[in-house]
């Protein structure tokens, strides 16, 4: 897919997410009507045009005031915009919610001096008491200005859930009335949209007495729906509407009790023009509905081509020992993917080969170790038994809910999960739902490897970049130069300016290493020496993860991902799925370095784990000491560089931000985390506690989080 995948864009950290759940309310003037809206306060009040955009003109002391009705919809957020000009002293614009006709009012967005250039247009996400499912909140909007001071309000919009329960593939008394025995044998049966919970057990299934082993193949698509909901590059219309299709599907799979494991794990490379499978193990067992059949079910990802988007589904077929298959039934109803959400669903027609498989006693041995070695998992609600508000956890005025994928608190090594859920409900095998790195991975593989190279070959960071890259004339830029963001080389130093720029598309579209370590190299002329200042570039990390392969391959002759980094992940029991990396599709590759890892929940508590333990592993470092101590702001020393600003700190691959201003803590408070496009945060608290979540919101807020974490277990002094 012709995509730009860019990292987090860290100015929003803590601002205003973008909602997308149902729109009740989406104000953008354009009509040229103020219909619903009533004037009031003394100024003007009127609709304004700038090079075709209308907006709101508000002057004086005036304010505008309208009702929207909630009814119906949970999870309610507000957001709005102003523009301003020629504010002074303590000038504002302020927009603000109510919902209890006008007695108390819950401020969203404050526009004031500083932030008056006439032109930007300030936006803010936010949530109060009582919005949800009210006939009357109001929308207020108020300028308090002077001396000529003008806002400009636009883009005003409500977004609720529908409280409207989720239907069910099952009848009150548990028996399944959809994807049925007919249903999946039939020639031609319709397909639709349909629970989640049809692809999971009824409640009177039993243990299966057949053995699937062997591989399943899909033929002729016999009917298929797709339903778009975001597509900002168009590309469900290229290749004839290829997004619209599965790749070719034939792979093997061994049953393993009652679990049903696919025998390649990871991202799999297709020819495919748009997606690429990664499988997770399913589930095999009869239900008294089936008849001879014995039923199963796989959750599946596709994955973007050349990128990191991730969409999950579940396919479920009936099976017999001799090889007789109903049709295939799948859908996808969920994504971590910010520019491209939709759901598929579809029949196919089917073939199992039954056959033993001669990897499938180390395929069983594999799984149940992995099995085994899961971190003990309870509901996000039983955090309450710590004495911890289970609310301030994926927060639903941080994040919306819509665009959640996953996301948990880690306490004393148990995962409190919440999450998983789907557009039509939750998706039934939340142990094993693949989530993208994006840049966790900057963390993950270039910060931890970097660390574990210089572990393995103290002295590595300071490797110079042009000795082991040689398309990059970069004199002086070492190894941990180009993790640190600061490498020297740059066009903007502002803040994302370089990674948001619509070149960059030139790096991350390629599929080649000459492709994208050309650009790379080239690109950015050199401004200042290196280590000074820090600036934001995927492309940096894909240099470093060049310079590390090449490194490591001159000593051992291996690959530096395969044989460095796997055998880590093995040992902290991770998911094989984190055995492969996305690569360059030629000979050479060369893996992306700063995105295109798989992540499951239990793989990102553990990493959050090891490093919160100081990256050892019975007791013995597995990483550079010095590096990750820097990395985790626990060296009083070495807090990295600023980025973007006096409370963001960049360091050996990871963020930090210092919460003294928002926790109210009496000296500077370093937490260190990881950030991925968006909205991906992994936030590592100085008491050891882990929070994280996985979204596609465009949005990282976790203050409430952190907030909480701080009352549970304090680790900022009031």
């Amino acid at each position: 897919m012709r995509k730009i995948i860019l990292p987090a864009i860290m100015a929003a950290l803590f601002m205003a997410s973008s909602a997308h759940g149902e729109i009740l309310l989406n104000e953008t003037f354009q009509s040229g009507e103020t219909t619903g809206w009533t004037a009031g306060g003394s100024g003007d009040v009127r609709l304004s045009s700038y090079q075709g955009n209308v907006s709101l003109k508000l002057t004086g002391q005036s304010l505008a005031q309208r009702e929207v009705s909630t009814k119906g919809y949970g999870a309610v957020s507000i957001t709005l915009s102003f523009a301003a000009q020629g504010l002074r002293g303590v000038d504002a614009c302020i927009g603000a919610v109510s919902a209890d006709n006008g007695q108390s009012w819950t401020e969203i967005l404050r526009v004031g001096n500083g932030q008056d250039d006439g032109l930007t247009l300030h936006s803010a996400t936010g949530t109060a008491p009582g919005l949800d499912d009210n006939p009357n909140i109001l929308i207020r909007l108020r300028a308090q200005a002077k001396d000529g001071g003008t806002c400009w309000a636009d883009n005003i919009k409500v977004v609720g859930r529908s409280l409207a329960p989720i239907a069910s593939a099952f009848d009150a008394s548990g028996k399944r009335i959809m994807l049925k025995a007919d249903d999946l044998l039939a020639a031609n049966a319709p397909a639709s949209l349909v629970p989640m919970d049809a692809f999971a057990p009824a409640r009177d299934a039993v243990p299966a007495t057949v053995r699937f082993e062997g591989r399943l193949a899909f033929t002729d698509e016999q009917a298929s729906g797709f339903k778009l909901y975001r597509d900002d590059f168009g590309d469900a219309k290229t290749g004839n509407g290829a997004a619209k299709h599965l790749p070719p599907f034939d792979f093997a799979f061994v049953q393993v009790g009652e679990a049903l494991v696919p025998e390649q794990r990871g991202a799999i490379p297709s020819s495919h023009l748009e997606w690429e499978y990664i499988l997770d193990p399913g589930r095999v067992w009869r239900e008294p509905g089936d008849g001879a059949y014995t039923r199963a079910a796989i959750p599946f990802t596709l994955e973007e081509r050349n990128a990191n988007c991730m969409h999950n589904g579940v396919l479920t077929f009936l099976f017999k020992a001799d090889g007789s298959v109903s049709n295939v039934a799948y859908q996808i109803a969920s994504e971590t993917c910010l520019y491209m959400k939709f759901d598929a669903w579809g029949r196919f027609a089917a073939r199992y080969t039954p056959g033993a498989l001669t990897s499938a006693n180390a395929i069983a041995a594999a799984y149940r170790d992995e099995i085994a070695h899961r971190l003990p998992v309870k509901p996000i609600a039983e955090i309450a038994a710590l004495g911890a508000d289970a609310s301030k956890f994926g927060a639903a005025s941080e994040v919306d809910p819509d665009d959640m994928t996953a996301y948990g608190v880690v306490v004393n090594g148990t995962l409190y999960s919440g999450g998983c859920e789907t557009r039509q409900g939750p998706y039934p095998f939340c142990d094993v739902l693949a989530m993208p790195s994006y840049s966790l991975a900057k963390s993950i593989f270039g910060g931890i490897g970097l660390m574990r190279l210089s572990a393995l070959y103290p002295g590595t960071p300071q490797e110079m970049i042009a000795s082991h890259v040689p398309q990059c004339d970069w004199p002086g830029v070492t190894f941990e130069n180009a993790l640190d963001m600061a490498s020297g080389h740059y066009i903007s130093p502002a803040d994302q300016a370089d990674e948001d720029a619509a070149d960059v598309a030139d790096f991350f579209n390629p599929d080649t290493h000459a492709g994208k370590i050309a650009f790379a190299c080239n690109h950015y002329p050199r401004k200042q020496p290196p280590g000074e200042r820090w600036v934001y570039r995927t492309s940096d990390t894909y240099i470093l993860g060049t310079a590390i392969t090449d490194l490591y391959r001159g000593k051992t002759g291996k690959d530096f991902y395969d044989d460095a980094l796997v055998p880590l992940w093995q040992r902290l029991r991770l998911d094989p799925a984190m055995d492969v990396t996305r690569r360059t599709y030629d000979s050479i590759r060369q893996p992306f370095a700063g995105y295109g890892l798989t992540l499951h929940r239990d793989d990102i508590a553990k990493l959050a784990d090891f490093l919160q333990r100081g990256g050892t592993i019975e007791g013995k470092a597995m990483l550079d000491p010095a590096m990750l101590a820097a990395a985790l702001q626990r060296d009083a020393s070495d807090h990295g560089l600023q980025a973007p600003n006096k409370d963001i700190r960049y360091n050996n691959g990871f963020w930090a931000w210092n919460a003294q201003g928002v926790l109210g803590c009496k000296a500077p408070t370093w937490i260190p985390f990881m950030s991925g496009y968006g909205g991906l945060v992994v936030a590592l608290f100085p008491n050891g506690m882990t929070y994280f979540y996985v979204s596609d919101s465009g949005a990282w807020r976790w203050a409430e989080a952190a907030a909480e974490a701080n009352r549970l277990k304090p680790f900022c002094e009031k």
